[in-house]
Order: structure tokens, then C-alpha cells, then sequence
């Protein structure tokens, strides 16, 4: 029984711990139409409510990268559904001080009506998850080099809430590109 309680506070030890690690998101925006800019400041607050990222204006440290482009679906087209359908283009990339650049891990095209834009943008913070999921030991071997992982990088935007997305939201393709080798490359 004794043992049963030593691993129970040992394992709640390890997810207080883990909930101290935040991941930075830099996001980018390039959408010019209504609902793209809706999509876009509705993923950063949600970024920024989450428990699990910290929402950053720069590509200080190391984290991912958020490239959005959006062009509305209907301008010049259809003058009467114009603004009610954006396509959107992401990229994920991921940076960090020790990289020569950013590196590309996914991307993917969708389309956001007005009314999905909520939807939209947690199915996105879902992705974010998985995509800090495959790359955790390159996360972890970053936040060794750095030292403590709870600590606040220079010019980051503190944030703080609870973790947003749904378990079960169909997300962009969480597989890292074969176009760039991966963070764990030679």
C-alpha cells in the first residue's frame, strides 16, 4: 500500500511539473479578409487562454511557428457571399535560437465559413499538440540547454488559462515533412 502511495505522489509530482512547461507559438498572420482575420485573433486567444502555450511575438528561444494566409473565397467571384468563407494556408514550423532557421514541419489548406470560425481555430490548437508531441525530445533537449524549464524567455507575452481543443477534432496532418529533416536530423 505504502508503495501504491510513494508512485501515485511520485507520477502527481511529475504532472505538476509538467504543467510549469509552456510551449511558445509565434503566430503570423496574413489574412486580409474578414473571416481570416476573425480565424486568426480567435486561434490567438485561444493560444493564449491555453495552459499549455505561451503566446510570443518573436522568435527568441525555441518553439512553433504559425504561418497563416487567407484569402476570402468569394471576392470578386460572388459579391453577395463575399466575407462569409475564407481559404486558409498553414504552416508549422519549428525555431529555436540553436537553428539556422525556421524548419517546416506540416502545412494545410482549408476553408473557414463565418460561422466555423471557433471550431476552426481549436481543431488548429489540437494540431499544436500533436505536433509538440512528436517533437517532445527535441523540446526536451531544448529546455535542458536552456535550464529551467519554467522560466519566462526574454520578450515572450505571458499568458495563462486553461488548455484549449478537443481530443477528437480532425486537425491538419500532424506527420513531419520528408521536404525538411526533422529536429532530431544530423
Amino acid at each position: 500500500m505504502l508503495s501504491a502511495v510513494l508512485v501515485t505522489v511520485g507520477v502527481s509530482r511529475v504532472f505538476a511539473e509538467d504543467a510549469n512547461v509552456r510551449t511558445n507559438v509565434d503566430v503570423d498572420c496574413r489574412c486580409p479578409d474578414p473571416v481570416g482575420q476573425n480565424f486568426c485573433s480567435d486561434f490567438k486567444q485561444q493560444v493564449g487562454k491555453s495552459s499549455a502555450y505561451r503566446l510570443v511575438d518573436n522568435l527568441n528561444g525555441y518553439g512553433l511557428g504559425v504561418h497563416f494566409t487567407c484569402v476570402d473565397m468569394w471576392k470578386g467571384i460572388n459579391a453577395e457571399l463575399a466575407g462569409h468563407m475564407s481559404a486558409v494556408s498553414v504552416a508549422f514550423t519549428l525555431y529555436s535560437d540553436t537553428l539556422p532557421g525556421e524548419i517546416f514541419e506540416d502545412n494545410s489548406v482549408f476553408r473557414v465559413g463565418v460561422e466555423a470560425v471557433p471550431e476552426m481555430s481549436r481543431r488548429i490548437v489540437t494540431a499544436l499538440g500533436q505536433l509538440v508531441s512528436m517533437n517532445s525530445s527535441f523540446f526536451e533537449r531544448l529546455r535542458g540547454a536552456n535550464g529551467n524549464p519554467s522560466e519566462e524567455p526574454a520578450g515572450s507575452g505571458e499568458t495563462s488559462g486553461a488548455s484549449t481543443g478537443s481530443a477528437g477534432s480532425a486537425a491538419p496532418s500532424a506527420a513531419p515533412s520528408a521536404a525538411a529533416p526533422g529536429p532530431g536530423s544530423p
